[in-house]
């Protein structure tokens, strides 16, 4: 696996490239791309990756004005300033302003065009973390991409650590509204006596402590966009104070008697079954289709599983820019996709992290990867030392195959090998093959197990390589 993903390079043809810049590109994997720099729709098309983009000094007035160019393309960019010897000047006022690197002419070297390359893909990849290989995620993206450039209020469900708070960042970088704030609250987080105040802003006096007037988030995120994370967390009287600042445009600070109106989008997210919550009076149903205007779905990893291997190379890229390249053996890549990540992405994150720093700087092996420990156990091994025949229920499934050990059982060390891997493989396929011999269809059975259909075939075709017998009895193919 490539440690670092593509790097494309637009290249401002103001200031056109020689051949020994050429040659000193080539020998890092890198492929400038010349373009006019102010008709520059056509070169954004077919890119992916992280992308540099060099402009030259020449090419606009001043600064800001390059500045402005910059907010108004359709993705973000590692932007260098290309200037002269007698520019100088127009270079440190770059930098001060928010340019990512400036480079005087004379400056390309092999060493120095490194460092820009590891720098922009450090930079950019920390901007995000969510990655659309598996076929589910680019249907994903290409739904976020159409809501995000309406109006319309939108509502993210999906397990904890599946990346919505990424989603609605891209949502607001693909709205009208990309160049005002993105504002992301944890409603989750919000002290229940305060969590009104800290929405919509309070007024001198307001309560003991209120000595100056505040602004709340909903007037901090004006002319952009708030995220309300884990909305389903706010308290009742808070929420209906949300269902009018929605329905009005407009909003009543604490202790003030006008309202005041506000130009902000909402975006909402969260991990609870919403609909559960209104049936048990804890959430208001008013509230719920007011902010669902348009719901999205975020998967799991597990229902993504193309996202697995990327994912753990963006991490690589994002945290190893002082280690220098890793590489990552197949057999730790095997375990990788082998795992059914209840964590998500944030587990994964962690995965490749603790591997980081156990391989010392070395290529990663599977003997670096560490699973984080199962959260839900309860009575689970307790009662399949006593029994043979528990099947597992949808949430325990693959994820903790260690939970699913039948002590009873000698281990196959003649099948599986020793070790601890060896070990977790033979309960998982004594998982797979248990929940096979019960299920009416293979769909059945990898729902019961929380894992795709494909994973399932997946683990079946790896069974019978191992020489596992595979059960049919009540099975029907789909």
């Amino acid at each position: 696996m490539q440690n670092m993903q593509q790097m494309n390079i637009i290249w401002d043809n103001t200031a056109p490239i020689d051949g020994k810049l050429v040659s000193v590109l080539k020998v890092l994997g890198l492929a400038p791309r010349p373009i006019s720099i102010h008709s520059p729709d056509q070169a954004w098309a077919s890119l992916t990756g992280p992308v540099v983009l060099v402009i030259s000094a020449d090419s606009f007035a001043s600064v800001e004005a390059a500045i402005n160019f910059r907010r108004s393309l359709p993705i973000k960019v590692f932007l260098i300033l290309r200037v002269n010897s007698n520019q100088l000047d127009m270079g440190i006022e770059a930098i001060r302003k928010g340019f990512d690197d400036v480079l005087c002419q004379g400056q390309d070297t092999e060493k120095r065009w490194e460092k820009i390359a590891t720098n922009a893909g450090v930079s950019l990849v920390k901007n995000d973390s969510y990655v659309f290989v598996d076929e589910t995620s680019q249907h994903l993206l290409a739904l976020v991409e159409r809501v995000g450039a309406s109006e319309v209020n939108a509502l993210m469900n999906g397990p904890t650590g599946s990346g919505k708070e990424v989603l609605a960042r891209l949502a607001h970088d693909f709205s009208p509204r990309r160049t005002g704030p993105f504002i992301p609250v944890n409603c989750a987080a919000l002290p229940e006596t305060l969590a009104e105040s800290l929405l919509f802003g309070h007024s001198k006096g307001a309560f003991t402590g209120a000595t100056k007037n505040a602004v709340g988030f909903f007037e901090q995120a004006e002319t952009g966009t708030l995220f309300l994370d884990e909305v389903g967390e706010l308290p009742l009287p808070v929420q209906a104070k949300l269902l009018r600042a929605l329905q009005e445009k407009e909003i009543t600070p604490v202790g003030s008697p006008e309202p005041r109106s506000i130009n902000t989008r909402i975006l909402a997210a969260t991990n609870r079954d919403l609909r559960q919550a209104i049936r048990i009076g804890s959430f208001r149903e008013d509230l719920y289709f007011r902010l669902s205007t348009f719901r999205i779905n975020v998967p799991p990893l597990r229902e993504r599983t193309d996202d697995i291997l990327p994912l753990a190379n963006f991490f690589l890229m994002k945290y190893g820019d002082k280690r220098g390249e890793l590489s990552v053996s197949p057999e730790a890549l095997g375990k990788l996709l082998n795992y059914g990540w209840p964590g998500n992405v944030r587990e994964l994150e962690n995965v490749v992290q603790r591997a980081m720093v156990l391989s010392n700087g070395e290529a990663i092996s599977a003997e670096h990867l560490f699973f984080d420990e199962p959260i839900h156990e309860s009575h689970t091994e307790t009662s399949i030392e006593t029994s043979h025949t528990i099947v597992p229920g949808a949430n325990q499934s693959l994820r903790n195959p260690h939970t699913f050990v039948e002590k009873r059982e000698r281990s196959p060390s003649e099948q599986f090998g020793e070790g601890l891997q060896s070990a977790m493989d033979a309960n998982e396929f004594r998982v797979i093959s248990q929940t096979l011999k019960t299920a009416r269809t293979r769909k059945e059975a990898a729902s019961v197990l929380g894992i795709s259909e494909r994973t399932l075939r997946y683990k079946v075709a790896k069974m019978r390589e191992r020489g596992i017998d595979i059960p049919r009895r009540r099975m029907g193919e789909i």
